[in-house]
């Protein structure tokens, strides 16, 4: 199943943006090896991807939630739509807790509204994911998708703390 948005290389990039972010990933892109080869007499490894990420990217809502065309009312949180070099980066635990405190708080959303899953609108998602205390942006997400008053959140990303002053 595929979701209305898959995330890419492009979006880890912070070349392309979701308008939708229920939560951030900043882990480094990778792949591990794919085999090991003989080349010239010594033993090289093969398909090795290890790319930094430059900056906390946001995660589409919709790629957690499978078109309704393939699938009704169904949030998959940790096999989300993401090509492989993407789910590189966004597969670790701490994006998947906010992936999945995102999908229950959209089933909450949905039940409430009497809804698919598909239809919840974004804007009461992400007002209850923010008053949840879910960081869904940085401030240079904010200026990619030119519109600060839509995005996101401002303040503390993946467990920084507070500054005091």
């Amino acid at each position: 199943m595929v979701g209305d948005y898959v995330i890419r290389e492009s979006d880890c990039r912070g070349e392309s943006v979701a308008d939708d972010p229920i939560g951030l990933a900043a882990y480094t892109m990778d792949s591990h090896n794919t085999q090991r080869i003989i080349v010239d007499g010594a033993v090289k490894n093969e398909g090795n991807v290890e790319e930094r990420v430059q900056r906390p990217y946001g995660v589409s809502f919709k790629t957690i939630v499978p078109a309704a065309r393939e699938c009704e009312n169904l949030s998959v949180p940790v096999a989300l739509s993401a090509s492989h070099i993407a789910f590189g980066s966004v597969r670790m635990e701490p994006v998947f807790m906010m992936l999945a405190e995102a999908a229950v708080v959209a089933a909450a959303v949905a039940i409430d509204r009497e809804t698919p899953i598909q239809e919840v609108k974004y804007e009461k998602l992400r007002r209850s994911l923010i008053e949840r205390g879910l960081v869904l942006a940085t401030d240079a997400v904010n200026e990619r998708v030119g519109n600060p008053s839509r995005a996101v959140l401002p303040g503390p990303v993946l467990g920084q703390a507070k500054q005091e002053g």
